[in-house]
C-alpha cells in the first residue's frame, strides 16, 4: 500500500522509474495499471520528501524531457519538405496534425498523472484569474507565460507551442492559406479536409488555458494570413466583374461569392473569426466599389417602380444592393440609396398630384393619390429593404413634402382645405359609403403628414358645424370614430371643440325632449314642428355672418315659449338666436301637386308673407324681417331662380328695392303656375363673407381671411408656448429656445424662425421676457 508519510527519496532513481513511465505516456503507448498507480506514489512521494520537496526539481526535469521529447516531433514532422513551400498535399500538414493528436492526448494524460503536482506545488504559485485580468504585483514578477505557474498540461501546450510550432509556423501558414483558398474554389477530399480543420483549431487549443488572449496563436498563424490573402483574392475578383459594366450581374456574383466565404470559414475557421471574414470580404469586394454601386442606384429605383415586365428584375437587384450596404451603413454606404428613395418617391407623388382631374374632385383626387403613394412605397420598402426605418423615414419626408407643396402663387398648402373636403365628402348622409371606416382611417396616414394641422382642425371643424346642425351626417358613430382617430394623432387637446360639439348636439337633443314635455305639461302648443339646438359659443364656429331677423309670428311664438323655458332651467345663461343657420320646411297648398320644400328660416319667414297674399312690396317685405341688403339679396335670390317667386318692377342686380325710383314699387309675386318633376325641394343661400372673428356659415374654403385668422392664431399660440417654456427655464439662449417652441408647436403646425422671432419681440414688448444684461442671445423671464 502506499505510503503518505514523508520519506527521504533518491531522486535520481525515482526519475529513471518515472520517466520511462512518461515517456510512455505521452506517446500513448499501453501503460499498467499497477505501473500508473506506482509512478502516481513516486509523484507524491518527490513532492513531499524529508528532509526537502523535490517538487521543484520534478517540474524541471519533466519540462526537460518534454522539450526533448517535442524537438524528435519536430523532426518527424518536418520530414523532407521544404519548409518555404505553400503545397498543402506534401504531407507536412498530415504530419503535424498526426503529432498534434498524438501529443495533445498524451500531454492531457500526464496533467492527470502529475495532479498531486499540480494540486499542491504549482497552483500555490499560480497568480488568479482576477489577479491577471485586472492586474497586481504578482503579475509584474511572474508573467502569465512564466513556466512556473503552468500545470504540467499547460506546461505541454507551452513546450509545443515554443520548440514545434514556432519553428514551423511559415510553413503551416503558406499551406493552411493555401488549402482554405483551394477550398474556396472547390471542396476539398474528406480526408485533407478533416486534417485543414485539425491544423486550424490545434493552434486554437494550444493556447486556450490562457486568459488573456487565448486566440493569440490561432490568429497570428491562422487568421491575420489567411484575411490578407482573402482580400487581395476578392478584390481582384470583385474588379473583374465591375468590368462587364452590369451591376446586376455584380451584385448577383458577390452575393453568392459572400455565402460561399461565409460557409468556407463556418467549416473550418473558429467561430469566433466569422464576422472577421464577413467584414474583409465586405471591404475588399463592396466598400471599396460604393461609387459604382452608387451611380445605379437611381436608375434602379426607378426602373423598380415602373409597371414593366423589368420591374420585379430591378426590385431584386435593389435588394441584393442593400443586403451588401446594409453592414457598411455605418460608413454612409447607404445613405445615396435613402436619398434615392425619397427622391424617387417625391417625384412620382408630385406627378401623381399633378395629373388631370376635376376641380369638383380635387379633395378625392389628392387623398387618392397620397394614399396610392404611400401604399406603393410602403409595399415596395417593406419588400425590397425589409421595412427598415432608415427608408421608412425616407417615405415619411418624401410623403410630407409632397403633401405640404405650395403651388405656384399660393401662400399656404391647400392640404388642409382638401383634406377635411374628403373627410366631409365620407361624412356626409348623402355621401354614405359602405367603405367609409377604412376610407377615414386611411385618411388618418395623409393627415400625418400635414404640417398645417391647425389649418385643418378649423377646416374639419366648420365642416362637422354644418353637419351637426343641419343633420347631414351619415352615422354618429363615424363621427366620433373619425374625431377619436384625430385624437390619437395629435391629443385631447386638438379635439377639445370637437367633443364639445358633439356633446352640445346630445345635450340639446334631452333639452327637446324636456321642453315637448314642459308644453304637455303646461297645455302649451307651438302649432309648428319645433327642433332647437342650444349650441356653446366657444366650441362651434359660427360667429362670423350673423345676419338681424324679425320672425313672422309662425316661428316668433314656439321661439319664445322655449326662451322662457330655457330661462326657467338655466339662470344666467344668455341664448343668441342664429337665424342664419336655422332651416324650415313648407308644404305649398296653392299648386296642383304638393312640393315639400327646405328653406333658410329667412327664405321660410319671406314664403309665409304670401299666406294671405299673392304678391308683396319688395321693400317693405324687407323692412318687416329687417333684413340688411347683403342678407336679403342671398336669401332671395334662391327663391327667383326656384321659380318659387316672381318680381314684378325693377329689383336691382343685387334684388335690391330703392327707397326713391322705379325700384321703390317692385314687388315679390306668388308663382302661382309654379311645377317641378321633384317634389322635395332644397334651398340654398349664396355663402356669408368670412369672418376673422368666426366660421360662419359659409364653405370649407377659408381663403385669405382664413389664413389670417390662422396666423393670428399661431402667433398666439407660440407667445403661450415661449411664456410657457421661460417661466418654467426662466433664463434660454435663443438657439435653444427656438427649437423647445417648434418642439411643442410640431403637433399642431411648423412654425417659421421669423415667426418665433416676432413673437419674442412681441414678449419683450409687453415686458414678459428681457434680454439677459451683457448678451444678445440670452432671454430672462420676467415674473
Amino acid at each position: 500500500m502506499m505510503s503518505l508519510k514523508p520519506r527521504n527519496v533518491d531522486f535520481q532513481e525515482t526519475w529513471a522509474s518515472l520517466k520511462e513511465t512518461v515517456s510512455g505516456v505521452v506517446a500513448l503507448q499501453a501503460v499498467e495499471r499497477a505501473v500508473w498507480n506506482m509512478r502516481f506514489s513516486d509523484v507524491y512521494a518527490l513532492c513531499v520528501a524529508h528532509p526537502e520537496p523535490l517538487a521543484d526539481r520534478l517540474y524541471d526535469e519533466t519540462r526537460k524531457f518534454l522539450e526533448e521529447h517535442v524537438s524528435g516531433l519536430l523532426q518527424r514532422v518536418r520530414g523532407n519538405s521544404p519548409l518555404e513551400s505553400s503545397d498543402y498535399n506534401d504531407g507536412l500538414l498530415t504530419r503535424y496534425v498526426a503529432a498534434w493528436r498524438e501529443y495533445s492526448q498524451g500531454v492531457a494524460y500526464l496533467n492527470s498523472l502529475y495532479s498531486y503536482l499540480n494540486l499542491q506545488h504549482v497552483k500555490r504559485q499560480k497568480v488568479s484569474d482576477a489577479e491577471i485580468i485586472y492586474g497586481s504585483s504578482a503579475t509584474v514578477t511572474c508573467p502569465e507565460h512564466d513556466s512556473r505557474q503552468l500545470e504540467v498540461g499547460e506546461l505541454g501546450l507551452v513546450t509545443w507551442e515554443r520548440v514545434l510550432v514556432k519553428p514551423l509556423s511559415g510553413a503551416l501558414t503558406s499551406r493552411i492559406v493555401a488549402a482554405l483558398s483551394a477550398a474556396r474554389d472547390s471542396p476539398l477530399e474528406t480526408a485533407l479536409a478533416d486534417v485543414l480543420h485539425a491544423a486550424i483549431h490545434s493552434a486554437v487549443h494550444a493556447q486556450a488555458h490562457r486568459v488573456r488572449a487565448p486566440l493569440q496563436l490561432y490568429q497570428q498563424l491562422v487568421l491575420e494570413p489567411y484575411l490578407a490573402a482573402a482580400a487581395t483574392h476578392h478584390a481582384r475578383r470583385a474588379a473583374d466583374l465591375l468590368q462587364d459594366g452590369d451591376v446586376s450581374h455584380y451584385m448577383k456574383h458577390i452575393l453568392e461569392g459572400l455565402e460561399r466565404e461565409t460557409a468556407l470559414g463556418a467549416r473550418y475557421l473558429h467561430s469566433s473569426s466569422s464576422e472577421a471574414v464577413r467584414g474583409c470580404y465586405e471591404r475588399a469586394a463592396v466598400a471599396a466599389h460604393l461609387p459604382a454601386l452608387h451611380a445605379h442606384t437611381e436608375r434602379l429605383l426607378r426602373e423598380a417602380c415602373m409597371d414593366a415586365p423589368e420591374a420585379a428584375q430591378r426590385r431584386e437587384d435593389l435588394k441584393r444592393m442593400y443586403t451588401l450596404l446594409k453592414p457598411l451603413s455605418g460608413q454612409g454606404a447607404l445613405r445615396p440609396l435613402v436619398d434615392a428613395a425619397h427622391a424617387q418617391a417625391a417625384r412620382e407623388g408630385l406627378d401623381l398630384l399633378a395629373a388631370e382631374h376635376s376641380k369638383d374632385e380635387a379633395h378625392t383626387h389628392f387623398v387618392n393619390a397620397m394614399l396610392s403613394l404611400h401604399g406603393k412605397y410602403s409595399k415596395l420598402f417593406a419588400e425590397v429593404f425589409g421595412g427598415a426605418q432608415a427608408f421608412v423615414g425616407a417615405l415619411d419626408k418624401a410623403c410630407s413634402a409632397v403633401v405640404n407643396a405650395r403651388q405656384a402663387g399660393e401662400s399656404a398648402a391647400r392640404a388642409p382645405e382638401l383634406l377635411a373636403r374628403y373627410c366631409d365628402a365620407l361624412l356626409r348622409r348623402r355621401g354614405a359609403d359602405a367603405d367609409a371606416d377604412d376610407k377615414l382611417a386611411a385618411a388618418i396616414v395623409v393627415f400625418k403628414y400635414v404640417d398645417d394641422k391647425d389649418v385643418f382642425q378649423k377646416h374639419y371643424a366648420r365642416a362637422l358645424a354644418r353637419r351637426l346642425i343641419h343633420q347631414l351626417s351619415a352615422s354618429m358613430e363615424q363621427e366620433e370614430a373619425m374625431i377619436n382617430r384625430l385624437k390619437a394623432a395629435c391629443g385631447y387637446e386638438f379635439t377639445n371643440k370637437l367633443h364639445r360639439m358633439f356633446t352640445d348636439v346630445a345635450v340639446s337633443a334631452d333639452l327637446n325632449a324636456k321642453f315637448q314635455q314642459h308644453l304637455r305639461d303646461n297645455n302649451l302648443s307651438t302649432n309648428t314642428g319645433f327642433f332647437i339646438q342650444v349650441l356653446q359659443a366657444g366650441a362651434w364656429p359660427l360667429g362670423g355672418a350673423m345676419a338681424p331677423l324679425a320672425p313672422p309670428a309662425q316661428l316668433e311664438r314656439p321661439a319664445r315659449l322655449f326662451e322662457a323655458f330655457y330661462r326657467a332651467s338655466f339662470s344666467g345663461r344668455r341664448l343668441a338666436w342664429l337665424h342664419h343657420l336655422c332651416t324650415g320646411e313648407l308644404r305649398t297648398r296653392y299648386t296642383q301637386r304638393v312640393y315639400h320644400i327646405s328653406a333658410t328660416t329667412p327664405q321660410c319667414a319671406l314664403l309665409l308673407m304670401f299666406e294671405n297674399a299673392d304678391s308683396v312690396n319688395a321693400r317693405e317685405a324687407r323692412e318687416t324681417l329687417q333684413l340688411g341688403g347683403e342678407a336679403w339679396a342671398r336669401h332671395v335670390r334662391p327663391l327667383l331662380d326656384a321659380g318659387l317667386l316672381t318680381a314684378r318692377g325693377a329689383l336691382g342686380p343685387d334684388c335690391e328695392p330703392d327707397a326713391d325710383g322705379e325700384a321703390a314699387t317692385a314687388e315679390l309675386a306668388l308663382n302661382l303656375a309654379f311645377s317641378c318633376k321633384r317634389t322635395k325641394l332644397r334651398l340654398t343661400c349664396a355663402a356669408a363673407p368670412a369672418n376673422p372673428g368666426g366660421g360662419g356659415s359659409g364653405s370649407a374654403t377659408g381663403g385669405s381671411g382664413e389664413t389670417a385668422h390662422c396666423d393670428d392664431d399661431r402667433k398666439m399660440y407660440l407667445q403661450a408656448a415661449l411664456v410657457r417654456i421661460m417661466k418654467q427655464r426662466k433664463v434660454l439662449r435663443h438657439t435653444e429656445l427656438i427649437q423647445e417652441v417648434v418642439a411643442q408647436a410640431r403637433g399642431s403646425f411648423a412654425p417659421s424662425v421669423a415667426m418665433i422671432k416676432k413673437c419674442i419681440e412681441a414678449l419683450i414688448d409687453k415686458q414678459y421676457l428681457e434680454r439677459a444684461p451683457g448678451t444678445l442671445d440670452t432671454y430672462s423671464y420676467l415674473a
